[in-house]
């Protein structure tokens, strides 16, 4: 995957916040209710100009119905569903079993 300019995420996840929300016809309010969230954050999140945590990630894809990385990936991404991730480095060898004998 190509490195992107962590601005560009950053529109991303105001465009996708923003679009979601509206698509439940929710104000900033609504999403701030819903995710325990301050408006004020929700607000800074759409113009840009917030780095939400991780849990405030969280809770703003829960109370929208998506997962987290439906909001920071371009519109018609798919996301593969119910795959585990890749593991990185050397698999570890199969334990023998002693009685296969």
């Amino acid at each position: 995957m190509r490195a992107r300019n962590p601005a560009y995420t950053q529109r991303l996840l105001a465009l996708n916040v923003r679009e979601r929300r509206l698509r439940k016809s929710w104000t900033q309010y609504d999403l701030a209710d819903e995710t325990r969230l301050r408006q004020a954050l929700i607000s800074e999140i759409e113009a840009g100009k917030a780095n939400p945590t991780l849990l405030s990630l969280h809770k703003i894809a829960s109370a929208l119905g998506v997962q987290v990385a439906e909001l920071v990936l371009p519109q018609g991404t798919v996301l593969a569903q119910g795959t585990k991730p890749v593991a990185r480095g050397r698999a570890k060898p199969a334990k023998k079993n002693a009685d296969a004998r």
